[in-house]
């Protein structure tokens, strides 16, 4: 229970009054009159409103949700009226990077103080992430900046490099809805890193950089591409070596798995000649194929096969991204404001994972027993029922507020209803 305290003090240390106007001085974000909505209010009331679907319509019903919550505050003072239009300049002027810097602060701790996950095939890497992308709506004033596939229409797509290890994201990149997945920027030099990839990021170039780095990748093989085998990993196999893919298929008639080494050009003089893995499932009658560079034997077809599905997981924070923090539908009609709406919603996000992290050393249970969407239920809940314990409160009270949440999440936040918390 020590270990425990000792969490609760770090984030609310983070989340503290003073915390958040020295992240926002950083960034240039000073209440030049304290009455007029300040910066530690505004910061939580993005947050909140990332969990009320109608905030989301446009920006009236968000400045109404500020108003409610505001009035519901500070009961006592004169009506309290905050136009659309006031709104959007706070969230033009107050910088998106402040909230940005939050979202970074709480990552941090939470990677260095909270269990990995207990997934046992990730061992073998520094780290593992899932790259992938999701389209978001903006209003049409924004095609400019935001171009969509279709004309006359805005969008932007946000491309994330999602910790499978921490169930969270490491970083975002937003970029205009048309933008193709294979021009993402995130691959980085650091050394022992898996990415997994969909179809989207295939890319020699994106694969380059990562061996290159000395790290790993695990791709889908794209359907238009006949790799030519160069090796084998099994002396049987020798008299596949020199042919395509598509000629190997037909002669496989008593295998359910392949491994091969491969060369993916198909030209003669091909522009790209590093070797890589491919491996094969037959499932179901259909032959499933992967790219890796993965070479150790002890990762078998089945577990590069194993990997790959991790990928699922980066699908499931885009769903409660989308549907359950509203970013399906963003209102604001400026890419700061845009920002801000973003990363509003990654703090409830990261907020609610960081709840759950708690909840697990607490309950010695692996993250993965207690339910997202349970759990971010019960955090909008006490967020919005303590709201007057998030301004002008000490680190103190915030640890007590979240005791109180993780302990409601241990009794309340696991996937099987009928499953004991102990």
């Amino acid at each position: 229970m020590e270990l425990v305290q000792e969490h609760y003090q770090a984030f609310a240390l983070v989340l503290s009054d003073d915390e958040l106007k020295r992240l926002a001085a950083e960034h240039a974000v000073i209440d030049q009159r304290e009455r007029r909505l300040p910066v530690r209010i505004f910061f939580w009331l993005m947050v909140l409103s990332a969990s009320q679907p109608s905030a989301r319509g446009g920006l009236f019903q968000l400045a109404a949700f500020f108003v409610a919550a505001l009035t519901k505050l500070f009961p006592r003072q004169p009506a309290i009226q905050l136009s659309k239009m006031a709104l959007s300049k706070k969230l033009k002027a107050t910088t998106w990077r402040f909230f940005q810097a939050v979202y970074q602060t709480l990552l941090t701790r939470y990677e260095k103080l909270l269990p990995a996950s207990t997934r046992s095939l990730l061992d073998r890497f520094q780290e593992a992430y899932a790259i992938d992308g999701s389209i978001a709506r903006v209003h049409s004033t924004l095609e400019k900046f935001f171009a969509s596939v279709n004309a006359g229409q805005a969008a932007l797509k946000l491309n994330t490099k999602f910790s499978i290890k921490n169930l969270a994201p490491k970083e975002v990149e937003v970029s205009a809805g048309k933008r193709h997945d294979s021009r993402y920027t995130g691959i980085t030099e650091e050394t022992g890193i898996l990415y997994l990839f969909d179809l989207g990021y295939w890319a020699f170039g994106l694969f380059e950089r990562i061996c290159a780095a000395g790290s790993f990748f695990v791709s889908r093989l794209k359907s238009g591409c006949d790799p030519l085998i160069v090796a084998v990993a099994q002396s049987e196999w020798t008299h596949l070596i020199g042919k395509r893919l598509s000629e190997v298929i037909p002669l496989l008639a008593d295998q359910t798995e392949l491994d091969v080494t491969v060369q993916l050009s198909k030209a003669k003089k091909p522009r790209w000649t590093r070797s890589l893995r491919l491996v094969g499932l037959l499932h179901e009658g259909v032959w499933r194929f992967w790219v890796t560079n993965l070479f150790d034997s002890a990762f078998t077809p089945l577990l590069i096969f194993d990997l790959y599905r991790q990928r699922w997981l980066v699908e499931l924070f885009f769903n409660h991204l989308k549907h359950g923090l509203h970013v399906e539908h963003l209102c604001c009609r400026n890419e700061n404001g845009l920002m801000v709406e973003i990363y509003s919603a990654l703090i409830l996000y990261l907020l609610t994972q960081i709840v759950i992290a708690l909840a697990a050393i607490q309950s010695g249970q692996p993250l993965e027993t207690f339910s997202f969407k349970r759990s971010c239920e019960l955090v909008k809940a006490f967020l919005l029922t303590h709201l007057s314990q998030l301004f002008r409160q000490t680190s103190t009270a915030l640890v007590t507020f979240f005791h109180q949440l993780v302990q409601a999440v241990v009794l309340m936040g696991h996937r099987d209803r009928c499953r004991s918390p102990a």
